[in-house]
């Protein structure tokens, strides 16, 4: 047990490493690795010293408390693969073609410039619109901290640099979550019966997809773009928490 706990210290910690050389330490998310890391590499000394010392042999944990420990580990890890389950399945969606609108989702940017996400996301709902050209996208993205503009109006400009018409896009500039996101977009699609496709990355393709439906669209599909190779296992996880979250704050 002691060289598994070992083991995972040294993936965790070299995980944050490259997440920090790759994206910087102001990643979305990644202290966790750090911190995942710094238990695991805690949890492999204690034993260390238990064997070699005898430290901690004086410690008896009641049987109950073993039980307790033993329920709560195996129900988080069950809910973890269940909601995994669910993303990697928004993940293989694939749209109809002709749907009346796209909505794009936002993500951050570097002063004016989309960031990786943002720019994956860009691409994939100007193929479909190049392929569609019925389709009309809403762009939404408010303005955060660390943008010089609205994430909607770093789209904008993207789209029409790339030859998709003003004419078929529509600007949300306040949203500030996805819930936001496409909670304000539909108040200007306004017809929660038309078809419509979430547009975003894919380990967020469930998600999305998940509040449109609670909201009330009834015609609405995913429209995967890829994710990023290095960041995506550190997307995954943080994904997962944040649809317990949202499922627990009613918005799924």
């Amino acid at each position: 047990m002691r060289t598994v706990f070992l083991i995972a210290a040294i993936l965790c910690l070299g995980y944050y490493a490259v997440i920090v050389r790759y994206a910087g330490k102001s990643s979305d998310f990644i202290k966790i690795w750090a911190a995942a890391g710094s238990f695991f590499l805690c949890m492999s000394g204690l034993l260390w010293m238990k064997e070699k010392y005898g430290i901690l042999e004086q410690i008896v944990i009641p049987d109950v408390l073993k039980m307790i420990l033993f329920i709560l580990i195996t129900a988080g890890f069950l809910l973890f693969v269940t909601v995994e389950g669910f993303i990697f399945h928004g993940m293989r969606q694939k749209p109809d073609n002709g749907l009346e609108y796209l909505i794009v989702l936002g993500a951050h940017v570097k002063g004016e410039i989309p960031s990786r996400a943002l720019h994956k996301r860009l691409e994939r709902a100007r193929q479909y619109l190049e392929e569609n050209p019925q389709t009309k996208a809403v762009l939404s993205g408010g303005k955060g901290r660390g943008e010089e503009i609205t994430e909607a109006e770093a789209m904008r400009r993207y789209m029409e640099k790339y030859g998709i018409s003003s004419k078929r896009l529509f600007l949300e500039k306040n949203s500030t979550s996805t819930k936001e996101n496409i909670e304000y977009s539909m108040k200007i699609i306004k017809n929660f019966d038309t078809s419509i496709g979430i547009v975003t990355n894919d380990f967020h393709v469930f998600r999305g997809v998940a509040i449109g439906k609670k909201m009330g669209c009834t015609n609405i599909q995913g429209i995967s773009a890829p994710g990023d190779k290095i960041l995506e296992i550190n997307y995954l996880v943080r994904e997962c928490f944040a649809v317990i979250k949202d499922k627990l704050a009613g918005n799924i």
